[in-house]
């Protein structure tokens, strides 16, 4: 197999996934809880921040596991798989089952995504990953636009604000994620032979590789801290990517059809920033990088705390969907200078622990506060990137210093 078709086929995960990002989680699975079931922001934040708990106990094993298997594509199928289909199951749903399929839809979103990233070594030489990485991340940030231009076709259909509408989004959402999903199941992974062991007993030597990598994860001072600025971004960063709307919606009387506008600038700022800042990053260095894209959501968060018209919001929206695209496109390779290659498997599934367990306590305290004070919830999110930013400058890698 072509190592072109390779590098695209792994390209095309992060186009299908973000379909699943940005219409269920940003925007129409909250809706829906919140307007047409009788649910609220507290719901909302308990349904992100359980299945974050839930995936993150599982996700380090199944990195482990990946990495003994010499396997990947196995875990990314499953659990794509199961994603779509309790995301489409959601439209049936009252609201006790539709926050329980919503909770199971995105555990299996997010398990995806520590085996899918631990990919990239085999398709980017060490030299271009951050650039790879960025391709990643702009062919995310396209999947989002193409989605929602499916979204504008459907609302043109069913009529914007309706019912059917928001339903229909549910399977839409579901066959926007699988289907160019089939592309990276069939060509992004090398097919290697392996002697085959029994699962359970593989099962268990990937616990034992993850108990031993927890005992002596004080050997990787730099990877620790790097794990604790991103805990701290990525709180602040999934309460902004789970509220934005109802946020918007309760400032300013945000409709969807002015977020789904919005949400267009979002990710094509995204997308543009990854673009560029993928090559970039391979010159400056990806700590450096990480950072930037630090100091770029304080003002995003002070625009909105501020926000009182619907160009503020809609300016607050680019500069996060720069900074966001800068994020995703600098954590990948950064870890990967950090942790011995063999176990990289192991290391992206602490890195999507980290990443889960952000998003347990980020949606659950901004969705409490949010019920008492929208702003208040807004400002605590000021301090975790201030915090994530000072741990930030204690981490070490050659030739990457700020």
């Amino acid at each position: 197999m072509g190592k072109r078709l390779q590098l695209w086929s792994w390209c095309t995960y992060d186009l299908a996934n973000t379909a699943f990002s940005a219409l269920f989680v940003s925007f129409f699975f909250p809706l829906y809880i919140k307007a047409y079931l009788g649910g609220n922001e507290f719901h909302i934040g308990l349904v992100f921040g359980i299945s974050m708990l839930l995936v993150a106990v599982g996700v380090p094993i199944i990195g482990a596991m990946s990495d003994r298997m010499k396997r990947r594509m196995p875990f990314i199928v499953f659990f794509t798989f199961f994603c779509c289909l309790f995301t489409w199951l959601i439209m049936y749903m009252n609201l006790f089952w539709a926050l329980i399929f919503g909770l199971l839809a995105n555990l299996f979103y997010h398990a995806s995504l520590g085996v899918y990233n631990a990919l990239l070594p085999e398709v980017a030489s060490p030299k271009e990953r951050g650039k790879i990485s960025g391709y990643g991340v702009a062919a995310g940030y396209l999947g989002t636009l193409l989605s929602l231009v499916a979204v504008y076709f459907l609302f043109s259909y069913y009529g914007w604000e309706s019912v059917e509408g928001i339903k229909a989004t549910f399977p839409l959402t579901a066959l926007l994620f699988f289907i160019p999903a089939l592309f990276t199941f069939f060509f992004a992974e090398q097919k290697k032979k392996t002697r085959e062991t029994p699962f359970f007993q593989t099962v268990k030597k990937s616990i034992a590789d993850t108990l031993f990598t927890c005992k002596h994860v004080s050997q990787y001072k730099n990877f620790v801290l790097f794990l604790i600025a991103v805990f701290m971004f990525v709180n602040a960063i999934s309460a902004v990517i789970v509220f934005l709307y109802l946020y918007g919606n309760t400032q300013i009387g945000l409709t969807i059809k002015d977020f789904t506008w919005v949400y267009g600038y979002f990710s094509l700022a995204s997308l543009l920033g990854a673009l560029v800042i993928g090559k970039i990053s391979d010159k400056i260095g990806y700590k450096r990088t990480l950072v930037l894209s630090g100091y770029l959501w304080i003002p995003v968060i002070l625009l909105l705390l501020f926000v009182q018209s619907y160009e503020m919001f809609l300016l607050a929206g680019i500069l996060g969907g720069l900074a966001l695209g800068i994020f995703w496109t600098a954590q990948r390779p950064l870890l990967i200078q950090l942790v011995p290659q063999k176990e990289i498997g192991q290391f992206f599934g602490f890195l999507e622990f980290t990443d889960k367990v952000s998003g347990i306590f980020g949606p659950i305290i901004f969705g409490y506060l949010a019920l008492q004070n929208y702003q208040l919830a807004m400002f605590s999110l000021l301090g975790f990137f201030l915090v994530g930013l000072f741990l930030l400058s204690f981490v070490k890698v050659d030739h990457d210093a700020v």
